[in-house]
């Protein structure tokens, strides 16, 4: 990955001058050697400050300079924008493509130099709002009953209950300890360090006692209730490469991940009736209208039943 991103700054280097190639190539270098940030990161910012660049040499006919940044007018980025449109790019690509502009722009004016004021002019699309795709209740029997052959598949399984059953985050369910649970619930440090309790059903606690009398690894206090293959504590993409060979093996859709899991956990308690504010505090959500999308999506379900099943409007044939 790290050739591609410096494949892809040679690329956005080709259009400009040198005096911009220096600034980008600043830019590169404080993502990589400040930032720290991944080489899917550095790739998608040079991404998007490439199809920029690109189109203003083709929109001005010449090179683009670092005194180009401060002459655009509003009228400028909207041009860039509109053909992002023609070409039906999606809102959340224009956003990122926005995002990636806006942090270069910052770094040039750390730098000392003058920009336009038409980049604060610009905002980004609003983007649609995107439901959560829960699974059905039958999609999740199946990942949690099926019978597994190795204490790996049994770990995966106990994992995915924990999800499911407890509406946990990925990175929450891996960064427990031993002593984080027993029999009653689980002590889960959530975002922001907000810390919560989640009471465990009793098959939970049933197949995570089963993983830990079959582990390799005594299980301590403080050692992690989720290990690797090697002992370590188990890693994200580990998890969800079990997952994606899990819902393969089974049929299920590509829509089946480990958050997902979690959607399914609120879904289905607020369709079997549970109230909004208990289940913002089992998810660890800071505000409830973050929970409001799950009443949403069950709403729609109701409204969808509904449709289907009143007797007046089936008579009418709608």
């Amino acid at each position: 990955m790290e050739n591609r991103a410096l494949h892809r700054l040679k690329e956005t280097l080709s259009g400009a001058t040198p005096d911009l190639q220096e600034q980008l190539g600043g830019f590169y270098q404080k993502l990589v050697y400040e930032r720290r940030a991944s080489w899917h990161t550095v790739h998608a910012y040079f991404s998007d400050l490439k199809l920029f660049i690109t189109f203003m040499v083709e929109y001005r006919g010449t090179l683009l300079g670092l005194k180009d940044f401060d002459t655009f007018k509003p009228m400028d980025l909207r041009s860039f924008l509109a053909a992002r449109v023609r070409k039906e790019v999606c809102k959340r690509s224009n956003t990122r493509l926005l995002s990636s502009l806006k942090s270069f722009v910052r770094y040039l004016r750390r730098q000392g130099f003058s920009v336009s004021t038409a980049f604060e002019s610009i905002s980004a699309p609003r983007l649609d709002k995107r439901l959560p795709r829960p699974l059905s209740e039958i999609q999740s029997l199946e990942l949690m009953e099926r019978k597994p052959e190795t204490w790996i598949e049994l770990r995966d399984q106990a994992l995915f209950m924990l999800l499911y059953g407890c509406g946990l985050r990925i990175s929450e369910a891996l960064s427990l300890n031993g002593s984080d649970w027993n029999d009653t619930f689980l002590h889960i440090r959530g975002k922001g360090g907000k810390e919560r309790q989640v009471p465990l059903l009793v098959s939970i606690v049933d197949k995570v006692k089963q993983y830990i009398r079959v582990s390799p690894y005594t299980l301590t206090k403080d050692t992690p209730l989720f290990r690797g293959a090697r002992g370590g504590r188990l890693n994200t993409a580990v998890a969800e490469k079990a997952l994606r060979d899990l819902r393969f093996e089974l049929g299920l859709p590509d829509t089946v991940t480990p958050h997902a899991l979690r959607h399914s956990f609120a879904t289905h308690l607020l369709e079997g009736g549970g109230e909004l504010r208990h289940i913002q505090e089992l998810l660890g959500h800071a505000s409830l209208s973050s929970t409001q999308i799950y009443a949403d999506l069950t709403q729609d379900k109701i409204y969808e039943a509904y449709c289907k099943a009143h007797p007046g409007l089936k008579k009418k044939g709608r």
